[in-house]
C-alpha cells in the first residue's frame, strides 16, 4: 500500500509496502525519493509514500545526487482530493497530549477545522487544479474525532525495533489492517474520495514503518490504502506522540503544539495534492503532483515554517511549494 516514499539524508529507507506511501515529513534533511521514505524536517517526519517505486524503478538516491532540476511540481495524471474531509482517529487507550484528545480551542481538531477552510486551500486550487481530468481543490470539513480500540493483533506491543521511540510499538502494516477492520465494523466512517484519516497515538507508543522508527528516522507520514473487498481506497496520515523525548529536536523546534500543527499540515497538504502516491509504480498515474528530484509539495519546503491566520487565531504550519510563485508559501 505505501509505495511512494521519499528519502531524506537521514532516511535511506526503501519502504516497500504495497498500498502505503511513506513521505517522511521531517527527517534530518530533505531529499525525497519515490519508493523510499521521504523525510521533511530534521528528524524524520515521514510524510508517507512507502515503497512506491518497486525494484528501484524510481529510486534515485537524492541523498547523494545534487539537486539540479527545477523545483516545479509536475502533474502525472492522478487524483487529487477535491474537498478534504478530515477524520481524526485516536489509536487506542492511553494518555494523549492535551492538544490532541480534546476538540476545543488550541487542539488539533480546531487546527483541522481551520486549515481545510483557509486561504491555503484557495491558492492550492490556483496552482494545482487539473484539466485532464478536470479537478479542483475547494474548502473541506473536519468530520470529528473517533477513538478506536485496536484488535489484539494490531494493538501496540513490545517489538524488537524502535526501542527508542516508545515502550510499545505498532507497525504500519498493523495500522493499515486495523483501519480496514474498523471501517468494515462501522467503527470508523466509511471513506469516500475526499476522506483523510489523521491518526494520533498515546504516550509511550512508537511507530515502525519499513524498519524505520518514529522520532528516529521520521516524524510523521501519509499513505494510501488500495481498495479491497467492500472497502474503497482511502488515505491516511500517521502523527506519532510528540511528547516523547525522541521528538525533542528535529521535528519542529517550537512548542509541541506548533510542531504538531506544522507536521500535520505537511501531511494533509501532500495527501490533497498526491493522495495515491502509495499506489504508483512509475512516473505516471496514479501519481498526481510530484517532482522527480524533490518529491512532493511539502518536501521541497521541508522545515520552513509559516503562520496561517484564520479569524483571530494564528497556526504554525509548514510552508508548501507554489508552482506559480516558485517559492515556499502559506
Amino acid at each position: 500500500m505505501m509505495r511512494s516514499a521519499r528519502v531524506l539524508l537521514v532516511l535511506a529507507l526503501a519502504a516497500a509496502s504495497v498500498g502505503a506511501s511513506v513521505d517522511v515529513a521531517s527527517a534530518k534533511t530533505a531529499a525525497p525519493t519515490i519508493g523510499e521514505a521521504h523525510v521533511v524536517t530534521a528528524k524524520p517526519h515521514v510524510s508517507s509514500h512507502r515503497g512506491m517505486m518497486p525494484k528501484g524503478v524510481l529510486k534515485k538516491s537524492f541523498t547523494t545526487t545534487a539537486k539540479t532540476s527545477t523545483k516545479t511540481l509536475k502533474y502525472y495524471g492522478g487524483k487529487i482530493i477535491q474537498a478534504p474531509k478530515v477524520i481524526q482517529v485516536l489509536y487506542g487507550a492511553g494518555t494523549y497530549a492535551p492538544y490532541v484528545a480534546p476538540t476545543g480551542a488550541n487542539t488539533t481538531g480546531a487546527f483541522y477545522s481551520a486549515i481545510v477552510a483557509s486561504s491555503q486551500l484557495t491558492w492550492l486550487n490556483t496552482d494545482y487544479k487539473t484539466t485532464a481530468p478536470a479537478q479542483t481543490i475547494s474548502a473541506g470539513t473536519f468530520a470529528g474525532q473517533v477513538q478506536i480500540t485496536p484488535s489484539a493483533a494490531n494493538a501496540p506491543s513490545a517489538q524488537s525495533v524502535c526501542t527508542t521511540s516508545g515502550a510499545l510499538r505498532v507497525k504500519d502494516v498493523q495500522i493499515q489492517a486495523e483501519l480496514k477492520l474498523q471501517i468494515a465494523a462501522g467503527k470508523l466512517p466509511a471513506p469516500d474520495a475526499n476522506t483523510y484519516y489523521a491518526l494520533y497515538f498515546p504516550a509511550g507508543v512508537g511507530i515502525e514503518q519499513g524498519g524505520s522508527c518514529s522520532g528516529v528516522q521520521f516524524c510523521a507520514y501519509h499513505g494510501t490504502v488500495a481498495a479491497s473487498t467492500g472497502i474503497a481506497e482511502f488515505y491516511y496520515g500517521i502523527l506519532p506522540d510528540f511528547t516523547s523525548a525522541a521528538f525533542a529536536t528535529g521535528c519542529g523546534g517550537s512548542t509541541q503544539y506548533n510542531n504538531v500543527t506544522s507536521v500535520s499540515s505537511h501531511e494533509l497538504i501532500e495527501a490533497i495534492t498526491d493522495p495515491e502516491v502509495g499506489l504508483a509504480t512509475v512516473y505516471a498515474p496514479p501519481l498526481a503532483w510530484y517532482n522527480a528530484t524533490y518529491g512532493e509539495i511539502g518536501d521541497i519546503c521541508n522545515g520552513q515554517q509559516g503562520n496561517l491566520v484564520v479569524g483571530t487565531t494564528t497556526y504554525v504550519v509548514q510552508k508548501e511549494w507554489s508552482n506559480t510563485t516558485q517559492t515556499c508559501k502559506v
